[in-house]
This record gives C-alpha cells, sequence and structure tokens, in this order.
C-alpha cells in the first residue's frame, strides 16, 4: 500500500506539472491576440481577414441617432480623451499617443483672432510706421529745419539755413529784432522742437486675444473613420465585423485648404469601455421611440450606422479615390466592392 501511495503521489504531481504548463502555453498564445479589438478572434480561427476603412458621415440620416444634440459621439470621444478616460493617437496605426494640449492644439479654430503669431512679429510685422505710410509717399519734412529764403527786394535771393529771431513790437513803430551779439545782455533761449515719442506696440491686447482661442465645437467635427477587419471565424462559420479604430476628421468646408485633416484615433476597445461604462450617458438616440434609446457601444455591434468603404488593405496602400480618378466612379466602385463581399461571404458558407 506504502508504495501504491507513493506511486500514486508521483503520478499525481507529474500530471498537475504538465497541466500547469499546457494552462501556461495557452495563456501566451491568447495574449498575441488583437489588442486593438474589444472580442478578439484567434489567430487560428481565422479563414479569411481583410481590412476595410469606411467614411462615417454623422450628419447622414441613418447616422445622425449618434450625432444628437449634446450627445455627439465626437464630443464624448474628445472630452474623455481630455480627461485621460482614453488615450488618443496620431494615426489609426495607435502607435503615437497625443497629449491633452496636443489635441486643443488640433482642434483649434484658425485665425480667428487680429493678434499677430510669433513668426509675424519677428517679421517685423506690427512694428511702429516709418516714413514711408506704404503708398509711396514720404513724410513732410520739418518747416523748423528747411532753410529759409529771404528776398531783399532787388531780385536777390539769399539762403539762410538759420531760422530768423523772432521780432517784437514794443508800440512805436517798426518792430525791432532782437540782438544775437555775443555781448548782448539778454540771450533768447531757443525754441527746440517738441521730441515726438514713438508709439509702442500693445502687447496686452494681442495676449488678452490669444487667450480667447476656441476649439471646433463637437456638431462642426461630423465625419468619423472607422477601421475594421472584415473577418470570417472558421470554428463558428460566421463573418465578423471587428472594429479596430475609431478616427475623428475634421470636414473639407471647416478647414481652409479645403481638405479633410485627421484630429485624432482612439481604440475601439478603449472605446467600448467608454461607452459601457455609463449606459445611460453614451447613448444612441432612438427617434421613433425615446424609451427604446440604445448605448453606443450596442448601436456598433448591431450595425446600425452606415459607412462607404473609402479604402481596403492593398499592396500599395491606395484609396478608392486614388485608384480611380473621380469621385463619382471611386463611388460606384465602393458599392460594387461592397456586393463583392457579400457574395464572397455567401460563398463560404459552401465550404
Amino acid at each position: 500500500m506504502r508504495r501504491m501511495n507513493g506511486k500514486t503521489i508521483a503520478w499525481s504531481l507529474l500530471s498537475l506539472s504538465l497541466g500547469t504548463g499546457a494552462a501556461f502555453a495557452q495563456e501566451k498564445e491568447d495574449s498575441t491576440a488583437n489588442q486593438f479589438s474589444s472580442r478578439p478572434i484567434s489567430d487560428g480561427d481565422v479563414l479569411m481577414k481583410r481590412t476595410l476603412w469606411r467614411r462615417v458621415d454623422l450628419k447622414e440620416k441613418q447616422n445622425v441617432s449618434m450625432f444628437s444634440k449634446n450627445n455627439e459621439i465626437t464630443r464624448y470621444l474628445l472630452e474623455a480623451a481630455k480627461a485621460g478616460l482614453i488615450d488618443a493617437y496620431t494615426n489609426d496605426s495607435c502607435a503615437t499617443k497625443i497629449t491633452a494640449d496636443e489635441l486643443h492644439k488640433r482642434i483649434l479654430i484658425p485665425n480667428q483672432t487680429a493678434g499677430l503669431s510669433e513668426e509675424e512679429l519677428a517679421a517685423g510685422f506690427g512694428a511702429p510706421a516709418k516714413a514711408d505710410d506704404g503708398w509711396g509717399t514720404t513724410a513732410k519734412p520739418d518747416p523748423a529745419k528747411q532753410a529759409v529764403t529771404a528776398d531783399d527786394g532787388w531780385g536777390n535771393k539769399k539762403t539762410e539755413t538759420k531760422p530768423e529771431a523772432a521780432a517784437e513790437d514794443d508800440g512805436w513803430g517798426p518792430p525791432k529784432k532782437k540782438s544775437s551779439k555775443k555781448n548782448a545782455k539778454k540771450e533768447v533761449a531757443k525754441e527746440e522742437p517738441p521730441v515726438v515719442e514713438q508709439p509702442k506696440v500693445d502687447t496686452t491686447f494681442q495676449t488678452q486675444l490669444a487667450a480667447t482661442e476656441e476649439e471646433y465645437f463637437p456638431e462642426q467635427l461630423s465625419i468619423l473613420e472607422v477601421k475594421e477587419d472584415w473577418t470570417f471565424d472558421k470554428k463558428r462559420s460566421r463573418l465578423y465585423n471587428d472594429i479596430q479604430t475609431l478616427s475623428i476628421i475634421l470636414p473639407s468646408e471647416q478647414t481652409a485648404t479645403g481638405l479633410e485633416l485627421p484630429v485624432a484615433s482612439f481604440r475601439y476597445k478603449d472605446v467600448e469601455r467608454l461607452f459601457r461604462s455609463d449606459p445611460k450617458k453614451y447613448i444612441w438616440y432612438n427617434t421613433h421611440n425615446t424609451a427604446q434609446n440604445k448605448n453606443l457601444a450596442d448601436a456598433f455591434d448591431l450595425r446600425l450606422f452606415y459607412g462607404r468603404i473609402t479604402k481596403y488593405s492593398n499592396a500599395n496602400d491606395r484609396a478608392f479615390l486614388d485608384i480611380y480618378n473621380g469621385e463619382k466612379e471611386a463611388l460606384i466602385k465602393s458599392l460594387n466592392y461592397e456586393q463583392e463581399l457579400m457574395e464572397l461571404e455567401h460563398g463560404l458558407w459552401e465550404y
């Protein structure tokens, strides 16, 4: 019995050690899953995958529910990023984080004040006015410094470089000139021209204007870019649209250059955790029945939004607009590609 007990104990210890090693290996394998997804799929279960970029116009009728007044999804994302609840990144690769100050600079309205920037002040703008007024006319000379031309009555003109002394009238005939001899008892003090001080540049006004910097309103940031993996799970025999990141895009009508500018990107894993932390706050507004307002995370899971495909994963990393010249043709090819994905999904069920 003692020998059997010893063998039994040895086999038990061996099985426990093997089980612990297997569990450790399984945990290590799961750690390599997608770090952006809220529900990652194991790489071994992925039969087919393509990465899609969708442009979600929040002003469209189907997307207005997540862009209702004071409940804009862009407002929630920016406020959470500034508060440090979620991390903001420069692009959808989510490699470089953005601080709250950098995010504030990205959403500032440009040229909103009359103040000059540091580069403009260094270039000489805002300096006191010079002699030339900018229209080709020079400043008038000082009459006190001009030469005095005197006529002696016979057609001869004599130029005097010094102004004549002022004559005094004593009330008894023509006025007498003051003596300018060295031995004169009284000397008249020379009248000096008034000193004109140059105007100083008022920097306090510019400082006050700089303090009134304003950001874009959330309703002005009306474009979202959704990056997702079109993944077919062979274990569950089901297609999943696995959202990876959400990016806020500044529309072209809000920029001076007429180009769309990226503001910030967020991992969907962090965004979903934020939305589910307060289901009553982060809502998808139900226009037809406000008693059935849904959480924004559920709205993404149920695909209650519409986003046109603008790019798919390709070797040259080119969008439809880059491949096909013209917005109309790019739109048609995007809709055709959407239909091709539906047919491909239908064909995968036959395997």
